[in-house]
């Protein structure tokens, strides 16, 4: 079974970019805490280029890649929701969302009790015979949680507090001094669900005063790419292993 990947995670919430390779803005490319990757964390970074640095929003737009109307439909979901609004529609459900008791009873009827699960070959046999896709690895973890006695996942909800929660992990990680623990919720997951994992942990770190914000492309160069890479898939591992917070 191939390892699930961040990309994996942000296409199943609906929040992997379709075109990562647009976005132009330097801190994005001096520091994996900002992924191209992230529709959520993309968005977010454009409209706070515009409110924060006074950047033309049609400027704003072509440097992260995306179109004036993409910004204002961004700009008036920030407005009503916060972060939360930066998740994109889509049309069906994602993720656990799609194992209803339909996919469920479809799935348990094709496993063998006792046998290793096959969460490959379910998934295409669901998609086959249901027309829905379902990544394995959302497979394997409903049979945890049904063997463990708990319900299926839900989609977490993110308060409007959470822009000062990111802003705050935002200027520690520019400052050097992010606590790996919560930076690596974002590097891991990405932002929409890294703050969700992050607000819902009674053991988050974040600061609770705001240290001075240096220039991104001055500061946010000291971070080495692969090595920060790798200390969040660390500490993440490490978090997740037993609680399967993804």
């Amino acid at each position: 079974m191939p390892k699930e990947t961040k990309r994996d995670r942000l296409r199943q919430l609906g929040a992997l970019n379709p075109r990562p390779e647009a976005v132009r803005a330097p801190w994005f490319r001096e520091s994996s805490f900002f992924d191209p990757l992230d529709f959520v964390q993309v968005k977010y970074e454009m409209l706070r280029h515009v409110q924060q640095d006074g950047v033309n929003k049609a400027d704003a737009a072509a440097l992260f890649g995306l179109s004036r109307p993409t910004y204002y439909q961004a700009e008036a979901a920030f407005e009503r929701e916060g972060i939360a609004g930066l998740l994109p529609r889509t049309r069906g459900p994602k993720s656990a969302h799609k194992l209803t008791d339909e996919v469920m009873q479809l799935i348990e009827q094709n496993q063998q009790a006792g046998a290793p699960l096959q969460a490959r070959p379910l998934a295409e046999l669901v998609h086959s015979t249901l027309g829905i896709s379902v990544h394995p690895r959302s497979i394997e973890r409903a049979i945890v949680r049904k063997k463990n006695g708990e319900p299926h996942a839900r989609t977490p909800v993110l308060p409007r507090s959470c822009k000062d929660f990111y802003e705050t992990l935002r200027a520690a990680v520019l400052c050097g001094q992010a606590c790996a623990k919560d930076m690596g919720a974002i590097v891991f997951h990405g932002l929409w669900q890294g703050l969700a994992v992050l607000i819902a942990s009674p053991q988050s770190s974040a600061p609770t005063h705001r240290r001075p914000e240096p220039s991104p492309t001055a500061s946010a160069a000291v971070h080495d790419r692969q090595l920060v890479h790798m200390l969040a898939n660390m500490v993440l591992a490490a978090e997740t292993r037993g609680n399967h917070v993804y």
